[in-house]
């Protein structure tokens, strides 16, 4: 049995909505913590933020500094000594191993 148009359309409309609804950073661990909104808000204003399980613990400690770097050279300020703080918590906390 096929599906009426307007109930695809429907349906997709639907999905969309729930997608643009979601919180920015949902799927991460403890995304409500003051360390993961830090994570968030810092590293999500240029992209997607990945899952900290990505990485290691060193490799975050790498990718943050190379990161800090292009904020810079974006003209974006460098991240404060308290929010690297709390970045590198929240990441090593929740890094691959």
């Amino acid at each position: 049995m096929k599906m009426p148009v307007h109930h695809a359309i429907g349906l997709l409309a639907l999905s969309l909505a729930a997608c643009a609804t979601q919180e920015p950073g949902a799927y991460l661990p403890d995304a409500r913590t003051p360390e993961a909104q830090v994570y968030i808000e810092q590293c999500g204003g240029c992209h997607a933020v990945p899952h900290p399980q990505r990485l290691s613990a060193a490799a975050w400690k790498d990718m943050v500094g190379v990161m800090d770097k292009r904020r810079v050279e974006r003209d974006y300020p460098p991240l404060s000594e308290a929010q690297r703080e709390k970045l590198m918590e929240y990441l090593v906390r929740h890094a691959r191993y």
